[in-house]
C-alpha cells in the first residue's frame, strides 16, 4: 500500500510538472526553457526511481 500511495504522489507531481512547464513555456518561449524543461524531467525521474528501488541497468557484457 505505501509503494501505491508513492506511486499516486509521483505520477500527479509529474502530472503537475508537465502542467506546470507547458503554461511557462506558453507565457516565456525563451531558449533557455528548452534545456531546463528537459533537465527538471531527468532530476524528477531519478528521485523517482531512486526511491521506488527499480533499477533498470543496461549490460554491455554478458556474465557467464
Amino acid at each position: 500500500m505505501k509503494l501505491f500511495l508513492k506511486c499516486i504522489i509521483y505520477l500527479l507531481l509529474i502530472v503537475c510538472l508537465a502542467a506546470a512547464s507547458i503554461l511557462l513555456y506558453k507565457a516565456h518561449p525563451e531558449v533557455q526553457l528548452a534545456f531546463i524543461i528537459p533537465g527538471i524531467f531527468i532530476f524528477a525521474y531519478s528521485m523517482i526511481s531512486d526511491d521506488i528501488s527499480v533499477k533498470h541497468r543496461l549490460r554491455f557484457s554478458k556474465e557467464k
